[in-house]
């Protein structure tokens, strides 16, 4: 997965620095406070047909959003959160020379809210008054993207072309693919303690969808007649994309553009969240 071995890196360090910082596995945390929000500020990226390196920070985007947590114990707590980021990958970039042929490329917004559920499996004091819990999460939610791609200086939206064929009588099992869809989003990270009510959070959340048009590459060349009849030249011309690498040469019909069997794509949000509790801390223990 995409910067998931960076997260979980992330996250195994700052376990294995804990120790240094007189640290102590399993003491007693004040009682946490109810209700928190919070501000989320790192990277988005993604997994699918375009990607050829576990990390690419070529095609690393600025991701951002919000969140409001409700605190039920120390160790469980739910939580709404939105984010937005921009996902994007290119064949221009890879190395083996199948993809540089293929010269697809695609770029998306990414706008989601979720519902999620959160366990803390471990709490550590690394100073007086200071905490580090690591937990995991997971939960249910909804996005929207819409891919395009770049052609002769100006931005199109590839869905309505049907690049693959998708809605004509030719290929009657590819149908256009819904822009708004439903996901899982599930993770794990570390919070510290700032203050008594200050926190941050260092996470990774990987989104599991379930389509595998996020980049609007899956199955096979459609015939080139067949999308000239439904989305016109402009279909045929970003649909195969070898003749621009070069000239006069065109992809088989039928041939593999994504592969010869759909696997759905993935989305990452990656980075920092920055939260703060309201209500007055309580001077309770809980373990």
């Amino acid at each position: 997965m995409k910067i998931c071995k960076i997260s979980i890196q992330i996250i195994i360090m700052s376990a294995i620095a804990l120790p240094f910082a007189n640290a102590q596995i399993g003491s007693r945390m004040p009682k946490k406070d109810k209700i928190e929000v919070g501000i989320f500020i790192g990277a988005s990226n993604y997994e699918g047909t375009l990607e050829e390196k576990i990390i690419n920070y070529n095609f690393t985007e600025l991701g951002y959003g919000a969140m409001i947590r409700y605190n039920f114990s120390n160790k469980f707590a739910v939580r709404f959160g939105m984010d937005a980021g921009t996902i994007e990958d290119a064949d221009y970039a890879a190395t083996s020379e199948w993809r540089i042929k293929r010269n697809l490329s695609f770029k998306t917004s990414i706008l989601d809210g979720y519902l999620a559920a959160e366990y803390y499996f471990a709490t550590v004091s690394t100073s007086y008054k200071k905490y580090a819990q690591f937990y995991i999460f997971g939960g249910l939610g909804s996005f929207h993207f819409n891919p395009q791609a770049q052609y002769q200086g100006a931005w199109y939206n590839l869905q309505p072309l049907g690049t693959e064929g998708q809605g004509t009588q030719e290929y009657p099992n590819r149908m256009p693919y819904q822009l708004n869809q439903v996901y899982i989003p599930f993770g794990m990270g570390v919070r510290f303690t700032l203050s008594t009510t200050w926190f941050l959070n260092i996470e990774l959340r990987a989104n599991k969808t379930f389509t595998d048009y996020l980049d609007d590459v899956s199955l096979t060349y459609a015939a080139p007649d067949i999308l000239m009849a439904q989305g016109g030249p402009l279909a045929v011309a970003l649909a195969d994309r070898t003749g621009e690498i070069r000239p006069g040469t065109s992809q088989p019909t039928g041939g593999p553009r994504g592969g010869l069997k759909s696997t759905d794509d993935w989305f990452y949000f990656t980075g920092f969240v920055i939260s703060h509790s309201f209500r007055p801390k309580s001077h309770c223990y809980s373990f």
